[in-house]
């Protein structure tokens, strides 16, 4: 059956570039794949990252009570946002060091309270479809 509509598409490939800046400061710049929220893709990749867990800690995670278990979800959550939906970052403000990218190094600073707003506004830009679009791209360079 085919419908006769167009449905906005975006390639799984498809990454874009974002500097977060804050206050006039540059706290790094990303690039970032699109993540279809609950998609079969995502869903896996969630069930993959929970898999590592014991039982206890997927309940706590499903279920968060307290602090613990909210700041343990959050850590399972950048973990696989690093891995699956980030390919690369620069720019992050080191000191006495130079930023180099590895999964290791993006998942420590963003799982840091003080950069957790960081990986929010990561979240969310790669969640945003029109942000992948090239077309919605091209309109925004225009104006």
């Amino acid at each position: 059956m085919e419908f006769d509509f167009d449905l906005p598409s975006v390639s799984d490939d498809e990454v874009r570039e974002i500097e977060v800046i804050k206050g006039g400061k540059s706290y790094g710049v990303f690039h970032v794949k699109h993540q279809f929220v609950n998609s079969p893709k995502w869903l896996l990749e969630w069930k993959r990252a929970t898999a590592k867990l014991s039982k206890r800690e997927r309940s706590r995670i499903d279920d968060p009570q307290t602090e613990e278990d909210v700041m343990l979800r959050r850590s399972v959550v950048i973990r696989m946002f690093v891995e699956n939906y980030v390919t690369k970052s620069a720019g992050i403000p080191v000191k006495d060091n130079v930023w180099k990218h590895t999964t290791a190094n993006l998942v420590a600073f963003l799982s840091d309270q003080r950069a957790y707003w960081i990986f929010q506004e990561l979240d969310e830009f790669s969640s945003e479809e029109s942000n992948f679009q090239t077309e919605a791209l091209e309109e925004a360079k225009k104006n």
